[in-house]
């Protein structure tokens, strides 16, 4: 079973984590630390004279669980440093906080890799031409310096290409298996909003969401 996870977020404020600036990277952090906090536990070191044991303390050593994130892993994003094999999974969990924090939208759906290979070729035969299909709605290359962790696909599709691709899976629906008509309505109910959500990134000043 594997997990999508669908955010609205213009391509170029995704690019702008990658270095971001002092009032960007602050809010960014803040999230990350609110997210996985890291305290600082204090060390104790028992003395050997059992006449006098006290225990010292060094309240500056923090200690973090295991596969979390840490504040490096949050200073490696946004320096847009290389960041190591073994780090890329607490890499994106990072990432995709933020995305989901700065996007306007975010869809979480599941489907093993058999579903999705039937639905694509079912809107194939209902008439979605390929270029308008899943795979090339989730196949862009978002041109960042995180690489995908094992097993994970990265994409993106401009917002034009989200809107073209949604009539094109209104207009299949009709040819669509009951299980899958259930799965692209579920999406095109997010791609759907994409136009309401035009209207409120002009008037914050910001960029319209890609996906």
């Amino acid at each position: 079973m594997g997990e999508f996870r669908l955010h609205a977020l213009a391509i170029n404020e995704v690019r702008d984590v990658f270095g971001a600036d002092d009032v960007l990277a602050a809010k960014l952090r803040g999230w990350a630390l609110e997210a996985f906090p890291t305290p600082a536990q204090p060390d104790r070191h028992v003395g050997r004279n059992h006449l006098f044991r006290r225990a010292r303390r060094r309240p500056h050593i923090v200690m973090h669980r295991a596969g979390s994130p840490t504040e490096r892993t949050a200073d490696d994003l946004l320096e847009g440093r290389f960041v190591a094999p073994n780090e890329l999974v607490k890499s994106w969990r990072v990432l995709d906080l933020w995305l989901e924090k700065l996007s306007w939208g975010t869809l979480t759906t599941s489907c093993t890799r058999r579903e999705y290979d039937a639905l694509e070729f079912e809107l194939a035969r209902a008439g979605v031409p390929s270029y308008l299909g899943l795979n090339r709605l989730f196949g862009g290359d978002p041109q960042i310096p995180l690489r995908p962790a094992p097993g994970m696909r990265v994409g993106y599709s401009r917002a034009s290409h989200v809107e073209a691709t949604c009539a094109a899976l209104d207009r299949a629906v009709p040819y669509l298996s009951d299980d899958n008509v259930r799965n692209v309505r579920a999406l095109m109910d997010f791609l759907e909003k994409f136009p309401s959500w035009y209207d409120e990134a002009r008037a914050a000043g910001r960029p319209r969401p890609d996906l």
